[in-house]
């Protein structure tokens, strides 16, 4: 009887989900791939794994499902302690490294992070995952991911974090708004009315609220974006204002459309942080990937924080402070 790893983890993913399309999103595959790959699966066992439910209806295990899922877990612990042996006995950033980054660091720090790692270790097969915050923390948590980079808090027991940035906020308006916030702009006179973010579940949108003081839901908020790059382009067209990290700002203000304001000081500031599993295998390679983050602080603009235990910040915080 062959099978293989990838159709006992889709397994899994659909047992979890109890939904064929949203476990084949979790394992970055179509949803027709993951449904042949657990076709072939059934096949092989000579039996249906999942009762197929009518239209939206979670599917369920079936009696032969029921009795596979405690062996397919075993197996991939298994496959999980293998990667971990062969981790331990090869040089770090060596072999496979799945590192998830949040919306709002990804498009800055990728051009000058994957270059930089194929000249310093070549050997590294390097596996990038685009992810909010939440699913970051949950990815490392489940073994999903070996490492991410986000902004502090992670917010989770089972996470080990290294500080390696901090970067600063930036108040962004279009380029002929010239009637408010001449400069340096104050956090409290941000008028909610006029503040743009992006949607829920970028951890950014919380940031700027948190920094503006407009925690309270009952106070009114403008539109919202998707992205950073949706965001930049409501902001000069004219529709509002936001917080830009001083990371995005080359990037997003390369056409000049942006009129940027800075904080007075203490500026507001987001520190950036490589997180891993505490205890895991994946830590080795998480500390010099950490190491190397840091060293592009002067390309990147942002200010590089020193490793060690309880170096850089909890979230948001205050330059000087």
């Amino acid at each position: 009887m062959n099978f293989t790893l990838r159709q006992i983890t889709y397994f899994l993913a659909v047992a979890r989900q109890g939904n064929f399309g949203r476990a084949a999103e979790v394992v970055h595959v179509s949803q027709p791939g993951l449904s042949s790959q657990i076709a072939q699966l059934e096949g092989r066992l000579g039996g249906a794994l999942f009762e197929r439910g009518a239209g939206a209806a979670p599917v369920r295990l079936t009696a032969l499902g029921e009795r596979l899922l405690p062996v397919a877990q075993e197996l991939i612990d298994t496959a999980k302690r293998l990667d971990a042996l062969a981790r331990a006995g090869r040089e770090p950033l060596s072999g496979r490294l799945r590192l998830a980054i949040i919306p709002t660091v990804a498009p800055y720090l990728i051009p000058h992070l994957v270059p930089a790692l194929r000249a310093s270790h070549p050997a590294l097969d390097l596996e990038l995952h685009e992810v909010v915050t939440d699913e970051l923390v949950g990815g490392i948590v489940s073994h999903r991911f070996d490492a991410g980079i986000m902004a502090l808090p992670a917010g989770d027991a089972g996470i080990q974090a290294e500080p390696v940035l901090r970067d600063a906020f930036l108040v962004a308006l279009s380029e002929d708004d010239t009637t408010y916030l001449a400069g340096p702009a104050r956090p409290e006179s941000i008028e909610a009315e006029r503040l743009l973010l992006l949607a829920d579940g970028h951890c950014l949108r919380d940031q700027a609220l948190e920094v503006c003081g407009l925690r309270d839901p009952r106070r009114k908020l403008n539109l919202e974006a998707a992205s950073m790059a949706t965001l930049m382009r409501m902001v000069a067209s004219g529709m509002g204002m936001t917080l830009i990290p001083q990371l995005a700002l080359a990037d997003e203000n390369r056409d000049g459309r942006l009129r940027i304001v800075p904080f007075a000081v203490p500026a507001p500031s987001r520190d950036l942080a490589v997180v891993w599993r505490r205890n895991a295998e994946s830590g080795a390679d998480a500390r010099v990937l950490a190491e190397m983050v840091r060293g592009l602080a002067p390309l990147l603009g942002v200010t590089p924080l020193p490793a060690g235990p309880g170096a850089g910040g909890q979230g948001i915080s205050a330059a000087g402070s």
